[in-house]
């Protein structure tokens, strides 16, 4: 009997998941809880690790820096933030259906993703072809 779901279909359900609970923490009234945000974004860059979804998984590595730089107040959350994070998080959307449907990752759009949400977290653009300070692996803790 084979498996009815391949690795793209299993890692789009999972990241789907991700990415909708880390919608609903951007549309409650109040701040979203820094420890919730950060969790689902570290499951999100996980899910991206164990697909070998390398663009996606720095991508993610940022939207984690963002929340943790949120929840250790080094940067405001304010409306500016939430938007920005609302449009990377349909960014990924449109990342993560383009592989379930068959189509492979776009590189160059999970960098820029991840550039933008790596100086949205305060550490300015890292990405130098494809690698974040120099790192060659992300390392899945």
């Amino acid at each position: 009997m084979t498996h009815p779901f391949s690795a793209a279909d299993f890692f789009s359900l999972e990241a789907g998941e991700c990415l909708d609970r880390l919608e609903a923490l951007l549309n409650r009234e109040e701040p979203p809880a820094g420890e919730d945000m950060l969790r689902a974004a570290r499951a999100l860059r996980g899910s991206a690790l164990m697909a070998g979804q390398q663009p996606l998984a720095r991508a993610a590595a940022s939207l984690e820096a963002v929340t943790r730089a949120v929840r250790e107040g080094t940067r405001d959350w304010d409306f500016a933030v939430r938007e920005q994070v609302a449009e990377a998080i349909e960014e990924f959307r449109l990342l993560v259906r383009r592989i379930r449907e068959g189509g492979e990752a776009d590189p160059a759009r999970a960098a820029r993703l991840g550039a933008a949400l790596e100086s949205l977290a305060g550490g300015g653009s890292a990405e130098v072809g494809g690698r974040r300070g120099g790192r060659t692996e992300l390392d899945a803790g």
